[in-house]
């Protein structure tokens, strides 16, 4: 069975009531199960929508999209659920198509123009440059449309701390912070560890 951490039974909550934002955004620890608990927030939220709605997943590089997001996601509704190729940059999800983008360049931006869009998930957003992610809100035109968001800690003086974060409340957008704890599966060793080995600013 599994075993959900009360922050992520609040995350499923929201998706159950019909009260998720326009940007959902997950941030925090490495480790913390940010990544799981949006995935499976996105896939029981795709299979919601009409089966001729359009969805984008993004990383940094397709690479690391299959590598950290991909592969967990077809582990977590199975292969019968999930199929998707990085040659086509195409994905099904409970039937519904799910384009595949990398935006590691200046051309990412003119990769999705044109694009009308239901939903979005942005692996690592911090990583992104902010002419894309500007694009991509303006590709989720479709009405009750939706952006869910992972990042890791990064400079305050990052664009998407700046210009998001920090408008928040004059936004539709929820912030979801993670922290180590809040992973019920880690090794209570491997946490006492970690804490230990991180100091300062990288502990914070």
């Amino acid at each position: 069975m599994i075993e959900f951490s009360t922050k992520q039974k609040a995350l499923i909550k929201q998706l159950k009531t019909g009260t998720l934002a326009r940007i959902n955004l997950l941030e925090g620890a490495v480790r913390s199960g940010k990544t799981w608990i949006s995935l499976i927030l996105f896939a029981l939220w795709v299979a919601l929508q009409p089966s001729d709605a359009t969805f984008l997943m993004v990383g940094r590089t397709l690479t690391s999209l299959k590598r950290n997001c991909l592969d967990l996601l077809q582990s977590l509704v199975g292969s019968q659920n999930f199929t998707y190729n990085i040659g086509s940059k195409e994905a099904v999800l409970f039937g519904r198509k799910v384009c595949l983008e990398g935006a590691n360049d200046i051309r990412a931006e003119g990769k999705i123009r044109g694009m009308t869009l239901t939903g979005a998930y942005c692996d690592e957003i911090t990583l992104f440059a902010e002419d894309f992610f500007t694009m991509l809100l303006s590709r989720l035109s479709m009405p009750g449309a939706k952006l869910f968001l992972t990042t890791n800690p990064d400079s305050p003086m990052h664009w998407f701390n700046v210009r998001y974060i920090k408008r928040a409340d004059e936004l539709d957008m929820n912030i979801h912070r993670f922290t180590i704890d809040d992973n019920p599966y880690l090794d209570p060793a491997y946490v006492e560890a970690l804490k230990k080995e991180y100091t300062g600013v990288f502990y914070k």
